[in-house]
């Protein structure tokens, strides 16, 4: 009976049975989500179980199993419902990761047995890594001290990245913007760089390494190198000499003996 009087009344209808949510969702791996929904319905109902679903998991209407929230059932702590049984049905999504990109819908159910409403279409989650990309002044070869260089934390959505926090070989630096610079970068620039939302370590990226050779430093790197060699090679040589002076003492030795057992 429901079911023709929305076929029939469908301004009506969209009036007093609606769920409202916000546009897609673009999530860094590691972050926390809320989904901001609200619903309406006609006030002679009363809600009885509120429930979302993952149309990776369902289909349809989600008439059925499986729920990522169901409110009268045990739920995994990866998804939270933070809303009520009035108007507010807000869930929040912890730690989430690519396993939760998909198409999310509410359905709730009222004290009328035949009274259910599911919000189609839903809310599309999408859910990337983190990274690090580099822009340099030098468009070929080698990166030297000298050059300028940028290094830009990133995620695969529109739009630009609020605070994030930067790390060099795993230290957090104090630079909170999305973008690193380097106006003239030097030796002891060369790291391992990685980036995360604030105050989530859990969305850090893969790291990015720089390597800029100390060109300064190289001479005394080949002088060391020299002199190691030269010390080596010395010692040979004192260890030959000593190993043929002691070859020409038993030599000699030995023809003093002939020479006194002769003039016995």
């Amino acid at each position: 009976m429901l079911q023709i009087i929305l076929l029939l009344l469908p301004a009506v209808v969209s009036d007093q049975w609606s769920v409202r949510y916000p546009p897609s969702i673009c999530a860094a791996r590691g972050s926390n989500v809320t989904i901001n929904c609200t619903f309406t319905y006609p006030p002679e109902n009363d809600i009885k179980q509120v429930l979302w679903c993952s149309m990776r998991l369902n289909k349809g209407k989600c008439h059925y199993q499986p729920y990522v929230y169901d409110s009268e059932a045990n739920n995994s702590q990866s998804f939270q419902y933070i809303g009520d049984k009035t108007s507010d049905c807000s869930l929040l999504i912890s730690n989430i990761n690519q396993a939760h990109s998909a198409e999310y819908r509410f359905r709730f159910i009222t004290n009328k047995e035949i009274v259910r409403w599911t919000g189609d279409p839903g809310v599309n989650i999408s859910v990337h890594d983190l990274r690090v990309s580099m822009c340099r002044s030098r468009e070929n070869g080698s990166t030297i001290p000298g050059d300028s260089l940028i290094l830009s934390c990133t995620l695969n959505c529109s739009g630009k990245l609020a605070e994030v926090q930067w790390f060099k070989n795993g230290d957090p630096i104090q630079q909170s913007e999305p973008v690193l610079t380097f106006s003239r970068i030097t030796a002891k620039d060369s790291g391992n760089y990685s980036c995360s939302l604030r105050n989530f370590k859990t969305t850090l990226s893969e790291e990015f390494t720089i390597y800029i050779e100390d060109v300064a430093g190289s001479p005394m790197v080949l002088i060391i190198v020299v002199s190691l060699f030269s010390l080596v090679f010395i010692t040979t040589a004192v260890m030959l000499i000593r190993m043929q002076l002691q070859s020409s003492l038993i030599k000699l030795k030995s023809s003093l003996i002939v020479i006194v057992t002769s003039k016995k």
